[in-house]
């Protein structure tokens, strides 16, 4: 693999499967930057979980990790935020996507109530809708089945296309 590929793709890919409009419309998640950016974390994590398995290189998957806390900053940035809040900020947003990647690790051996558990540790709970986290269970559950059968080098080019279907 090359040491330097072209990660936006990669990372373009990420961001419009935290867009389907399933997770705000039938999973009654919040449509707020708190939840994309979590959404963003929980499909990284699992990603760069599969990355491991399959023995790619830690230079690239740290490639991966720099690229993708880069653009968070930049819209923290275009957020308004200022210099100083944005370093506590992203401090707070790493040790977040650390904490989901590392629960994340186990997930294939989680029973359905330690993924809902995990999952709605990191989801606003929206007051007007009850967020259906069976739904968000079973959606991450297919992602990563999605992800043990895809080509690594379409994964790493962000020609996938998951579609997430319910039953």
């Amino acid at each position: 693999m090359p040491k330097k590929m072209n990660i936006l793709p990669f990372y373009n890919k990420i961001v419009s499967l935290t867009r389907k409009y399933y997770f705000y419309n039938n999973f009654k998640l919040s449509d707020t930057f708190s939840s994309r950016i979590n959404l963003i974390f929980f499909h990284l994590s699992f990603i760069l979980i599969i990355l491991r398995k399959k023995r790619v290189n830690k230079e690239f998957s740290q490639d991966i990790f720099d690229f993708f806390f880069k653009q968070i900053e930049i819209n923290l940035r275009e957020l308004g935020y200022a210099d100083t809040s944005i370093s506590k900020k992203m401090r707070l947003l790493i040790a977040i996507f650390y904490d989901i990647l590392i629960k994340s690790m186990n997930w294939k051996y989680y029973e359905i109530n330690k993924k809902k558990e995990l999952l709605i540790n990191y989801f606003e709970h929206n007051t007007e809708n009850k967020i259906l986290y069976n739904s968000l269970v079973d959606y991450f559950n297919k992602f990563t089945l999605f992800l043990e059968d895809i080509s690594l080098n379409s994964l790493l080019k962000g020609v996938f296309n998951f579609d997430y279907k319910d039953k």
